[in-house]
């Protein structure tokens, strides 16, 4: 089976420091990531935890994986376990990845984000949902954004299950 990969890149008015903890919090990323948690391990090897909100459907899963690379203010990489359905994991060839690049921009940081060795079932046609890899982080990414710039992060309706 053929993958594919998602790539999305913005620009952020914070600092690398600032980007990066948000990005490694869990309080932090409670605030952006519709209720999700992420602990995670600051080391290659370490574990990485993707929490769904307190009280949510079981589909919205818990995303384990393990750290690949890190280099703090700079570059992070994790597996992503998927929740699949079984006919779905079957076509899975391992866990898929991704990677966090930060660069310093002046006042900005170029925040980079790779998702890689995807399936076509990680995709959502519908634009009207948080499901799927190509809705869901963008919402992310942009509620990350806000929240480091405004102070406030976007305030979704939505289920992760949406």
């Amino acid at each position: 089976m053929q993958t594919a990969d998602f790539v999305y890149a913005t620009y952020i008015r914070t600092t690398p420091e600032k980007l990066w903890e948000a990005l490694t919090s869990g309080d932090a990323s409670q605030k952006y990531w519709m209720g999700f948690r992420i602990e995670l391990e600051q080391r290659p090897g370490g574990a990485v935890h993707i929490y769904p909100p307190k009280g949510s459907q079981s589909d919205c899963g818990d995303h384990a994986g393990k750290v690949l690379e890190c280099e703090p203010n700079r570059k992070l990489v994790y597996t992503w376990n998927q929740n699949d359905t079984p006919e779905v994991a079957a076509k899975r060839k391992g866990p898929s990845r991704v990677t966090y690049e930060l660069t310093p921009m002046g006042d900005q940081v170029r925040f980079r984000l790779i998702h890689e060795n995807l399936l076509p079932d990680d995709v959502e046609k519908s634009p009207e949902t948080f499901k799927g890899i190509n809705n869901g982080w963008p919402a992310v990414i942009s509620s990350l954004k806000s929240l480091l710039e405004t102070g406030e992060a976007i305030a979704f309706t939505s289920s992760c299950a949406k």
